[in-house]
C-alpha cells in the first residue's frame, strides 16, 4: 500500500545489505507491515505486558522502521530495519505458547524450534547473528536458557518503560514535586481551559497540536531517537477508534494547545501513546487529570477497593525516556514508578 501521503519523514532509506536482508525475508513470507495490519495486530492474542508489545506501539512506527511480519508457530513475528542499527526480531508469543499467562513455564522443544527458525532466517539474511528485542523479564531465563546457543542478554535504563499507580501521580508525592504542585495549582484555577473528549470524528485534530511542537524541533535528533514522531502520529489518525483508544484535546481560550492519546488492555494496564502540551506545564495537567479522572487515581482509598471508573487500571505505562534528560527527569519525578524492562537477546549457534 503506499503511504506517501502521510506526513513527516518516511524511513531513512536502507543500505544495500539492508534491503537485500529485507527481500530474503519477504521472500520467506513475510509482508510489510503498515495501518492495514493493525487489525490483525490487534486481534492477536498475547500475554504481554510491554507497551512495545502492544499492536498499537507495533503500528505506529511500522513506516518508521521498514517493518515486516509473519506468524510463526503461532507466534507473530516482526523485524525491524532501521538504518545503523542490526536488523532485528520481536517476538509476540500466542496465548497457547505460554498457556495464556505472563511468566509461565514455555515448552522447552517449542522454543527451542522457534528460536532455531529465526536464527536460520537471520543467518539466511545474511545477519551475522540473531537479535531478539523486547524479551521481557519473566521470560528473560527461559529465552536465554535455549539449548544449542550461546546466548548474551542485556537492557538499557534508556529503553525501559515506566509504570505508575495512578493515584501516585495524582499524589505527586515528595518534595521534589513542590514545583508541580504549583503549576497543577495553576493550571486547575485557571479559567478558560476546556477538555474535550477525542472521538472519531476529531480523531486528526491532535496533529495540529504535534505540527507546532515538531517546529521547534530537531527533525533529525528526533528520527535518530525513534523515528518521526509526527509519521507516528499521522498512522494513530488512521487506526484511531474509540472503541479502543480514548484521548483528550485541551484547549486554552479556544486555542488547541494539547492533547492524550491512551490504551486500557487487559488485567488493569494503561499505556500512554501520545501526548503534547504547548504551554508550558499542560503536559503535566493533562496526565495529572488522565490519573485522576480517567483512571480512578482521584481517591486512591476507594480505588483500591472497588474498579475505578477506567475500567479496573491499575497501573499506567508512559513508556520510556529513550535516554532524553529533560524525559527522564520529567519521569521519574511524576511519583513512585518502577521499570519494566525490555531485553536484547543475541544468539549465536554452538559449534557441534
Amino acid at each position: 500500500m503506499n503511504h506517501t501521503g502521510l506526513e513527516g519523514e518516511g524511513p531513512r532509506p536502507l543500505g544495500e545489505a539492508d534491503k537485500r536482508a529485507r527481500d530474503y525475508l519477504m521472500g520467506r513470507g513475510f509482508l510489510p507491515a503498515g495501518p492495514e495490519s493493525y487489525p490483525l495486530f490487534r486481534d492477536f492474542k498475547s500475554p504481554a505486558v510491554l507497551s512495545e508489545l502492544t499492536p498499537a506501539v507495533s503500528t505506529f512506527w511500522t513506516l518508521s522502521f521498514n517493518e515486516l511480519y509473519r506468524i510463526i508457530d503461532g507466534c507473530l513475528v516482526t523485524v525491524f530495519f532501521f538504518d545503523g542499527m542490526e536488523p532485528y526480531f520481536e517476538v509476540k508469543l500466542s496465548m497457547d505458547f505460554c498457556s495464556g499467562e505472563t511468566g509461565a513455564a514455555l515448552p522447552r522443544n517449542r522454543l527451542r524450534g522457534l528460536i532455531e527458525t529465526l536464527y536460520d532466517l537471520a543467518l539466511g539474511a545474511s545477519l551475522p547473528r540473531l537479535h531478539l528485542y523486547a524479551v521481557e523479564e519473566c521470560f528473560l531465563e527461559q529465552f536465554t536458557g535455549v539449548d544449542g546457543f550461546t546466548v548474551e542478554a542485556g537492557y538499557s535504563d534508556d529503553h525501559s518503560e515506566y509504570i505508575y499507580k495512578p493515584a501516585d501521580v495524582v499524589d505527586l508525592s515528595g518534595g521534589i514535586n513542590h514545583k508541580k504542585h504549583t503549576h497543577l495549582n495553576k493550571f486547575l484555577d485557571r479559567p478558560g481551559i476546556s477538555l474535550i473528549p477525542l472521538d472519531n470524528a476529531n480523531r486528526r485534530l491532535f496533529l495540529e497540536v504535534e505540527r507546532e511542537w515538531c517546529g521547534s524541533q530537531d527533525c533529525g535528533l528526533c528520527s535518530a531517537f525513534a523515528g518521526c514522531e509526527l509519521r507516528a502520529l499521522e498512522i494513530m489518525g488512521e487506526i484511531y477508534d474509540e472503541r479502543y483508544f480514548h484521548g483528550l484535546l485541551a484547549y486554552a481560550e479556544d486555542k488547541l494547545s494539547g492533547y492524550l492519546v491512551w490504551e486500557q488492555r487487559e488485567e488493569g494496564r494503561a499505556y500512554l501513546h501520545f501526548g503534547k502540551g504547548t504551554i508550558q506545564n499542560l503536559f503535566v495537567y493533562l496526565i495529572y487529570l488522565l490519573a485522576r479522572d480517567k483512571l480512578g487515581g482521584g481517591d486512591s482509598t476507594a480505588a483500591a477497593a472497588a474498579p475505578p471508573p477506567g475500567g479496573g487500571v491499575r497501573l499506567l505505562n508512559i513508556n520510556e525516556d529513550m535516554g532524553k534528560e529533560g524525559l527522564r527527569r520529567f519521569k521519574r519525578h511524576l511519583g513512585p514508578y518502577e521499570h519494566w524492562r525490555k531485553y536484547l537477546c543475541t544468539y549465536v549457534k554452538n559449534r557441534t
